[in-house]
């Protein structure tokens, strides 16, 4: 991404995961966390914005450049609270902040629950993970059993050049055909003389188990670092009631909405940025 950039293979939960490392010699450092499907990709722009920091951005199991899982075993959303807690012990991170957007920024709120190695944390489209009611957990096994059957038997579809899987992905979004290609060129590999996506298909499986809403309040109201949320005013939290609860629930949250979507850091990385730095530095 930058001259000043070192791509890193360590193992995070048994898993060999790329972990890109920037501006290595800043003291403060931020550790960038992506979501569901995407990879560190999804930060390119905005990093440009936050030279003063080092970062620490990690392409999660199973996403980007990282490893799968063996064959056999299954991808659980919890297990990146243990992801997260591997990549602080590999880069000796006795104080850091997270920024995490959407399935990252939810895992990191869970970190942070238990954790007293964050600074701060901020929240991009993101404010806890997926629940479930206690009445759907039967539905969400059987979901989960139907969908882990049927990607064993589907067959990965075969891009013939990058463009053409930048302009399905950028067709599939609210973003433009250069927003979306820094996560597309990432999270693509050379196969059957054309390209198909490196993420592991068992991530489209819905995990087979989930918190409930009573069982993550808890976790929220125990957050003791300063949080703050940037919500875009047409991403996910739009007429969302069950977000709006959650927010009166952290203890230190600070909100701030910018006209996007749900990538609205890749729409916006200067207006973003510049709303993270000013967080950052009430927060130092």
């Amino acid at each position: 991404m930058t001259n000043s950039s070192i791509e890193h293979r360590r193992n995070l939960c048994g898993v060999e995961c790329s972990i890109l490392e920037i501006n290595a010699q800043q003291t403060d450092t931020l550790v960038l966390l992506h979501g569901w499907l995407d990879n560190l990709g999804t930060f390119e722009p905005l990093i440009q914005h936050l030279t003063e920091y080092r970062i620490i951005a990690v392409d999660f199991p199973g996403h980007g450049q990282s490893g799968h899982l063996p064959e056999g075993m299954a991808y659980h959303f919890l297990d990146l609270v243990y992801v997260i807690q591997d990549l602080f012990k590999q880069f000796n991170l006795s104080q850091a902040s997270i920024i995490g957007h959407s399935m990252g920024g939810a895992a990191a709120t869970l970190f942070a629950s238990v954790s007293d190695q964050l600074k701060s944390l901020v929240l991009l489209e993101a404010l806890g993970p997926l629940t479930v009611t206690h009445d759907k957990t039967l539905e969400l096994m059987r979901t989960s059993l139907k969908e882990r059957a049927a990607v064993e038997s589907k067959q990965r579809r075969i891009f013939p050049n990058i463009d053409s899987a930048i302009e399905l992905r950028a067709n599939h979004s609210k973003m433009t055909v250069e927003q979306v290609r820094p996560i597309v060129v990432r999270g693509l590999e050379e196969s059957g003389g054309g390209y198909r996506w490196s993420s592991d298909p068992r991530l489209r499986i819905a995990s087979i188990n989930r918190l409930t809403e009573v069982q993550l309040k808890p976790m929220l109201e125990n957050i003791q670092c300063p949080c703050f949320l940037v919500e875009a005013d047409d991403g996910i939290f739009a007429n969302n009631e069950l977000i709006q609860q959650r927010k009166t629930l952290f203890p230190n949250l600070s909100i701030e909405q910018l006209t996007g979507g749900h990538h609205v850091h890749l729409e916006q990385p200067e207006k973003v940025a510049s709303a993270i730095k000013g967080f950052l530095q009430q927060n130092k």
